[in-house]
């Protein structure tokens, strides 16, 4: 028996196998994986869809530019600001981040539900006529860390840098209705802020303008406390120590707060009474327990058991030291007090992640974009059509 060309019997086979499953131009080998990027208001995520990280985490303060109409009023930026912002952000992620071309990439954008108007048109338009790519696919953000539970329904609880968001989703679709926020790191960040400022002597603050520095600051020092309820015997995840902290130009440790200071800063979350000098004038924001409260009060009845049983909290302030337990023993007990929802506080289950909850809403939509089949995608043709963007408001959801 002669050998086929090109060598042995088994080697042969191989290559003419290897030779068809390349041959087609859909094979999974062949075809190139979509840019996924997950905009935040201090950080921006980066990376391929079928991957488990981004690629790149990167600072990205100009999203949250604003326009100021008086002392308390703003709002959004014009669409030919956006432009401006979105070309010069795109062509980074692109070309300095990924090295790729765009032009043969689809791109999932991880969209914030109630994102203005003038920003997802100024995206839209960056991608397609400035930068040629094929498709892109608007899928909502809230939901995408659901991807990693291997459910389709859940609550959604998203500690940010702005705020702290709360939306429920059912069988993949997500209860706008139901969305509510409370305080975020930003509003812990100025606490810490007025409390080193306060510790050091007058005119000594110089130097102290970086956020960097702040996030850093709030991770080494804050902490949430939490009390267990005492079963066998009382628990307690408290410190009794001050932080003493070096800073930037300084060869001495500098106390940034004393013990009770240290979980005082945090306690915004929970207890926001106590942070209204903070808080934004007019803001009626309340602690994250009763943002919980008030989205599952907003969902129908007979989805809020179901609901309730998957919730995964994610974003950069999860990570906070104590958060996680606090979080829990503050929601039983916000629905504990209501009677409506007194039965649901036995079946409240935290779903832990297998993920940076800072990357959890983009490793959602890596998983999202190595499906096929998604009927989500907006492509360039429709684009140029004229076919309206996808409007989560107007689309017929709940």
């Amino acid at each position: 028996m002669e050998n086929p060309p090109g060598g042995t019997g088994s080697t042969g086979s191989w290559k003419a196998t290897r030779g068809s499953v390349f041959a087609g131009p859909s094979t999974f080998f062949a075809e190139k994986q979509a840019v996924v990027i997950d905009f935040g208001r201090a950080y921006t995520k980066v990376g391929f869809a079928a991957e488990s990280r981004p690629r790149h985490i990167f600072r990205s303060p100009e999203l949250r530019a604003r326009r100021r109409l008086g002392e308390d009023v703003s709002c959004t930026l014009t669409h030919e600001e956006w432009v401006d912002i979105l070309d010069k952000l795109l062509s980074n992620i692109f070309f300095h981040y990924l090295s790729v071309s765009p032009k043969d990439r689809r791109v999932v954008v991880c969209d914030a539900a109630f994102s203005a108007a003038q920003f997802r048109s100024a995206l839209a338009f960056v991608l397609f006529k400035r930068l040629s790519v094929p498709s892109a696919a608007f899928v909502i953000d809230m939901v995408l860390p659901l991807y990693l539970t291997g459910l389709s329904s859940g609550i959604v609880v998203d500690c940010g840098y702005e705020s702290a968001r709360v939306m429920p989703a059912f069988a993949g679709v997500p209860v706008l209705s139901a969305f509510s926020e409370s305080f975020g790191a930003k509003e812990i960040l100025a606490r810490l802020r007025t409390a080193v400022t306060a510790s050091l002597p007058q005119g000594d603050s110089d130097g102290l303008d970086s956020e960097y520095l702040w996030e850093d600051l709030m991770v080494r020092s804050c902490y949430v406390s939490c009390e267990f309820p005492p079963k066998e015997a009382p628990r307690s995840l408290k410190s009794n120590k001050a932080a003493a902290l070096l800073l930037p130009g300084r060869d001495d440790a500098v106390v940034v707060s004393e013990a009770c200071r240290r979980e005082a800063i945090a306690e915004a979350l929970f207890a926001p009474d106590e942070a209204k000098d903070e808080a934004p004038p007019g803001s009626t924001c309340q602690g994250i327990q009763e943002a919980f409260v008030r989205a599952l009060r907003r969902c129908p009845i007979d989805v809020r058991a179901a609901v309730v049983q998957n919730v995964v909290v994610c974003g950069g302030l999860a990570s906070l030291r104590g958060l996680l337990p606090r979080l829990a023993l503050e929601l039983q007990a916000a629905l504990r007090r209501q009677p409506d929802m007194a039965p649901l506080a036995d079946k409240l289950l935290f779903t832990p992640l297998d993920f940076a909850p800072i990357c959890a809403v983009w490793t959602g939509g890596a998983v999202f974009g190595s499906l096929e089949g998604s009927e989500a995608n907006f492509s360039a043709e429709d684009y140029e059509k004229g076919k309206p963007l996808p409007d989560w408001l107007r689309d017929g959801f709940l």
